[in-house]
């Protein structure tokens, strides 16, 4: 079994994901490193996962996380953060049959000030109004991963508690059946 992390770009699954590893004794991917990392391996060219997704488009991406998902949820004991979009491809509910997911949720204004200070995201390039556009994205995304997820947790404390409260909701539920809602 392994524990996929769900939920918008700036939610904290990069920063949660490695502490509910640890706290979990399982090892820790991000899916958009997996990405980077194959892309490399693939091309010989070194290119962040924003990059890759403008300058081979989105179909090229999609069809490569799709992939590498479906190779890094082979592995057990494992903590996977996914990408934003990836809970929206064709697909992923029988990909995240038998593993355990996590919804990090995070108010959209957080989202919003996060993704100002990091820059926008790829997709979002040519946009006149990037925020307006996040939000709606936000909006769309949302119910699709409370309806993927094992479990929501919000994450407005300490990275450290937020991990703590996932540690205990997954040590404590049963293992769920296959068969996602989606």
């Amino acid at each position: 079994m392994s524990v996929a992390l769900i939920g918008f770009k700036g939610c904290g699954k990069s920063t949660i994901g490695p502490l509910l590893a640890r706290r979990m004794g399982f090892a820790f991917e991000d899916l958009d490193h997996l990405i980077e990392r194959g892309y490399f391996e693939r091309t010989g060219e070194s290119l962040g996962f924003r990059d890759i997704f403008r300058k081979e488009g989105e179909a090229f991406f999609r069809a490569m996380e799709s992939g590498l998902l479906r190779e890094a949820l082979e592995r057990e004991r494992l903590v996977l953060a996914l990408g934003g979009g990836t809970p929206m491809a064709p697909g992923v509910d029988s990909l995240l049959d038998g593993h355990r997911v996590v919804y990090l949720r995070a108010p959209a204004d957080a989202i919003i000030e996060r993704a100002r200070a990091g820059g926008w995201p790829a997709y979002l390039e040519g946009e006149a109004d990037p925020e307006r556009a996040l939000r709606l994205l936000f909006g769309e995304r949302a119910p699709r991963y409370e309806a993927l997820a094992d479990f929501v947790v919000d994450n407005a404390r300490a990275p450290e508690e937020v991990a703590g409260e996932a540690f205990d909701a997954l040590r404590a539920a049963p293992r769920r059946p296959n068969a996602r809602r989606g």
